[in-house]
């Protein structure tokens, strides 16, 4: 005999959705680090032991020596072999292509805009059949030299993991959403070690005006989850080490200035040349999976000339904030290349237009990677030409560490309308807040120039353009209104008693069209909600037990209640936290019907759009 009863593992409120918000955020750290690591050994493989380019590292990534790997078996010399660095990222395409149109076709691009359309246009719901075939399209072509991040299939694997928990909890909408933003979270503040910077980017990359404030604090608990077990596994320290990061002169703000305007302006053709690549790879008539190598064909022939400009970039960041200089002795640019005054600012933005480029090419054609790591480091190339070209002209004690930075959070901030979570990201990425001051003037100064532009297409200006907030698009409308005030609104039709039989109750249902019951004992005292939707027979138990199991042992007791005296938005809440289509009014212990979900929906309607109301109440009504 198989038993009906509640689920045992269930939301039921807000501190079990913080619970399983943890939950989230460890299972993100963990394939953080995996994720990490994989990436690292494939880019030795492939870049360091058969390419022989010696790309530096950020200081907080995870590092491969040859004489920790027994150089993998693989007979390469460490010589450099510029060929390969041209065929690899072709190679590295046709393997991506491959790779997302065999088995996942949706996992091709930045991994956020689906992400983020998920959110506001599927109810958060995500195949977590695309995280994994993301994140092995996004090992192949960052391994082989393809310009992107690798933020984008982290925080894929944290969503997908936080919608898959939901679906498999049987939670609401909400309560999905808030879990895939949790576990996007969760990825982020774990590969950037930036605990408050992931939790803000995660609620704010969805608008490009507003923040989703209700899933801040699970955001910041599982961001917070992730980051100590992926540091626990890492290393407790920052990705990036800076030594010089200091504002001290009032008058710098003038070049700062001047960074702000030249980042909304590098970001306005970001965006555009992306969008014609990517317009142009989708009108091309041949077949998908040879589009991102056409891409990896211009990709190889700039990294003929700036290597420095392939892969993802963090370490180029890394040896331009140390202060010295970001091109290396590999690559045909680097035998022209004179590295004083302003040849040195004339390097940070070609280097900037160059990664423009090969990002546009690598992810416009279909290859699979993530926007934030090359937004970073064009930010950081132009601020790094701002700030040179400052201190050959007028301070010679200027420190162009601080320009690297501040450029870096400004030029986010511009492309994804998240001003907040680039200035945040940005100290923590650093392990300091000194620079926050000019940060925040520029990143807002890029922000407000660039209203109009969005990396993102599945963005929503605000939440009230969103369909994940149709529900309270005006709330304060309904906390004017009593419950009382439409007592004659209230039902009694779908009520049971405790004493019933489920399979009395599941046949009954099917009659009017119930989901949920409102539970009475035999004094027609309140119980519970027992929700057809979350318990019923299945055949064997009907079979064997249905005669056995009454209504009352399967009630949620725990199911609240509204009062004539609460307001119409607090029993809307209700009903949305608890995943129900029904709540039970009581007034001093009598019940006096109930409030379904469309009745408090008809209620704003009417109020709010009288004349369609008329219309739409003349029509047959239904349901119970």
């Amino acid at each position: 005999m198989k038993e009906v009863k509640q689920p045992l593992f269930r939301i039921s409120g807000r501190r079990s959705l913080y619970f399983y918000c943890i939950l989230t955020g460890i299972v993100s750290g963990l394939g953080a680090y995996l994720f990490s690591r994989i990436l690292a050994v494939s880019e030795y493989l492939f870049l360091d032991r058969a390419a022989g380019l010696a790309l530096p590292h950020a200081s907080g990534e995870f590092l491969i020596e040859s004489k920790d790997t027994l150089d993998w078996g693989i007979p390469f010399s460490d010589e450099y072999r510029p060929w390969l660095v041209f065929l690899l990222p072709i190679m590295g395409g046709l393997l991506t292509g491959w790779i997302v149109n065999r088995f996942s076709p949706e996992s091709g691009g930045t991994g956020s805009d689906a992400m983020i359309d998920s959110f506001h246009n599927q109810e958060g719901k995500m195949n977590p059949v695309v995280s994994l075939i993301k994140s092995v399209a996004t090992v192949f072509t960052l391994a082989s030299g393809g310009s992107g991040g690798k933020e984008g299939p982290i925080s894929q694997i944290g969503a997908g993991f936080g919608s898959l928990l939901a679906t498999l909890l049987k939670a609401g909408a909400r309560a999905r959403r808030t879990l895939l933003l949790a576990g996007t979270a969760g990825g982020l503040g774990a590969i950037f070690h930036a605990p408050l910077g992931g939790a803000l980017t995660s609620v704010e990359m969805i608008y490009r005006e507003d923040i989703e404030s209700d899933s801040l604090i699970p955001c910041i608990i599982s961001s917070v989850s992730a980051y100590l077990v992926y540091s626990s596994l890492n290393g407790f320290r920052t990705v990036y080490r800076v030594a010089d990061n200091e504002f001290f002169r009032y008058t710098d703000l003038i070049f700062y200035l001047a960074l702000g305007v030249l980042c909304f302006l590098c970001g306005d053709i970001f965006i555009r040349i992306f969008r014609k690549v990517q317009t142009f790879s989708g009108a091309l008539k041949i077949s998908p999976i040879l589009k991102p190598a056409l891409g990896g064909l211009f990709v190889g022939t700039v990294g003929l000339f700036l290597p420095e400009t392939i892969g993802t970039g963090a370490g180029i960041l890394q040896v331009a904030l140390d202060g010295k200089d970001p091109i290396g002795t590999q690559g045909l640019f680097s035998s022209v290349y004179q590295g004083t005054g302003l040849w040195l600012v004339v390097l940070f933005f070609i280097l900037a237009g160059m990664k423009i480029l090969t990002t546009s090419f690598t992810i416009g054609t279909g290859g699979s990677a993530g926007m934030f790591g090359p937004s970073l480091f064009i930010g950081g190339m132009l601020g790094g030409g701002v700030g040179t070209l400052a201190k050959v002209l007028m301070y010679p004690d200027l420190s162009v560490t601080s320009f690297i930075l501040v450029g870096m959070g400004a030029f986010y901030a511009g492309v994804a309308s998240a001003p907040i979570a680039g200035m945040i990201m940005i100290c923590e990425m650093i392990g300091s807040y000194t620079l926050l001051p000019p940060l925040m003037v520029v990143s807002i100064l890029t922000f407000v120039l660039s209203h109009k532009l969005s990396l993102y297409k599945a963005q929503k200006e605000t939440r009230f353009q969103s369909p994940a907030h149709f529900w309270d698009m005006n709330r304060d409308f309904l906390e004017e209104i009593q419950v009382k005030t439409w007592k004659n609104r209230l039902r009694t039709i779908a009520v049971t008693r405790d004493y019933f039989l489920l399979s009395e109750l599941e046949e009954e249902a099917l009659k009017i069209q119930a989901s949920d019951y409102v539970v009475l004992d035999k004094q027609d005292r309140y119980l519970g909600i027992l929700s057809l939707r979350k318990v019923r027979h299945t055949l064997e138990s009907r079979n064997v037990a249905g005669n056995l199991i009454t209504v009352g042992d399967v009630t949620d007791t725990s199911a609240p209640f509204g009062k004539l005296e609460d307001s119409l938005a607090s029993v809307l809440r209700l009903l949305i936290d608890q995943d129900l289509d029904k709540i039970a009014i009581i007034d001093q212990g009598e019940f006096l019907g109930y409030l379904r979900f469309a009745d408090l929906m008809k209620i704003y309607f009417e109020n709010t759009f009288p004349k369609s109301a008329k219309s739409l109440n003349s029509s047959p009504q239904k349901g119970s």
